[in-house]
């Protein structure tokens, strides 16, 4: 998609509308053709004793393109073959419980020494956590959040037509945060298409 009809696309709604209704409430695209998205999500809920209203697809999976100002209006990449790289999936799981383990426990490690990770990811962590939300990827590994997210995520990817694509998951406290969140990112993409214009 061209920076020009993605600035007319985002410019046929307010953010909010757009979050809503391209990010939270439609069928993901990538499950655009395919009946299975319900089965898909209570499969991954179940799994983290959630309702299925608390999984969600995000990103370019959810659209069809990006919506991040660094790729804006990149299309989907779909699987292919070794050389090419294929886009991520990214998915939100919505839940206070889980959100609060993982936040207590990369606490934890952080105040015993034992987070590995690098010096300005921490404060990446902590705008995440303002955000509310935590990435699967700041994790401490073989800790038990870490394993709830890895057993979901491995069932996410088993099921047609996510089925071989990298899975990439945040925690979201409340769903409210996840509308923050990519209503913000919009902001930030509509300032990036703005300056393309200029």
């Amino acid at each position: 998609m061209t920076t020009d009809k993605l600035r007319s696309l985002l410019n046929s709604r307010t953010d909010a509308e757009f979050v809503e209704h391209e990010i939270l409430v439609r069928r993901p695209w990538i499950f655009d053709a395919d009946e299975t998205y319900q089965a898909w999500r209570t499969s991954v809920a179940s799994e983290l004793g959630l309702g299925p209203d608390n999984v969600r697809i995000v990103g370019s999976a959810a659209t069809g393109f990006s919506l991040s100002p660094l790729k804006p209006g990149r299309p989907f990449r779909r699987l292919a073959g070794a050389d090419d790289r294929t886009s991520d999936i990214d998915i939100a799981l919505i839940s206070p419980n889980l959100f609060v383990a993982a936040w207590e426990t990369i606490l934890s490690f952080d105040r015993s020494h034992r987070l590995r990770v690098a010096k300005e990811d921490v404060g990446k962590i902590r705008l995440d956590v303002y955000w509310g939300l935590v990435g699967q990827h700041s994790l401490p590994r073989n800790t038990d959040p870490a394993r709830k997210i890895l057993t979901a995520m491995t069932v996410a990817g088993r099921m047609p037509p996510l089925r071989g694509y990298p899975i990439r998951c945040r925690i979201y406290r409340r769903v409210e945060d996840l509308r923050a969140y990519h209503t913000d990112s919009l902001r930030h993409l509509r300032r990036q298409l703005a300056a393309y214009g200029d």
